[in-house]
């Protein structure tokens, strides 16, 4: 009778464990979505530098920090850079862009530039888009950390290396 328990018991902590790596797998997912949609918004920081080319007085000085974190950004694509890692690069990036719009909106002749007005609508709904999959992931993550720190609780801590992951 008490093999029948320690059997359900073990069958119970390995659907569990499962559960915790097959999550941690979704996560990671969910992080290369992140990382996607941050640089497809950044890749049309290129088409809002040629768009106001023409319209800017101190064209370069405006865009020389957002050209140089775009820089670093690029240094730092490689597989396993993760997502906590590049968020300081991405916020400058942002607080950068809204810089840039705050600019060009003092400027009549931008703001009647239907090729400016894409690209500005097509930025900010990028960045709408990844405000939602960021509250997604900071969840996701949240249940992960406490489902870590329920195992943490048990024994199987010992044998199931699984961390908790930091959130942005």
């Amino acid at each position: 009778m008490i093999y029948y328990y320690i059997a359900i018991a073990l069958f119970i902590f390995t659907l569990y464990i499962l559960f915790l790596y097959l999550l941690k797998i979704k996560i990671e997912k969910f992080e290369k979505k992140i990382i996607n949609k941050f640089k497809e918004k950044n890749n049309q920081v290129a088409s809002i530098f040629e768009v106001t080319k023409n319209y800017l007085i101190k064209h370069d000085d405006i865009f020389n920090e957002i050209l140089n974190l775009k820089k670093i950004d690029f240094n730092e694509n490689n597989f396993y850079t993760k997502i906590i890692e590049k968020a300081n690069t991405y916020k400058k990036i942002h607080n950068e862009l809204n810089f840039i719009f705050r600019v060009c909106n003092k400027n009549p002749k931008i703001n009647k530039d239907y090729k400016f007005l894409y690209m500005r609508e097509l930025i900010v709904d990028i960045s709408y888009e990844l405000w939602e999959n960021l509250v997604i992931y900071k969840k996701i993550v949240k249940i992960f950390n406490n489902l870590i720190k329920i195992k943490k609780l048990t024994i199987i801590w010992i044998f199931i290396p699984i961390r908790k992951i930091e959130t942005i």
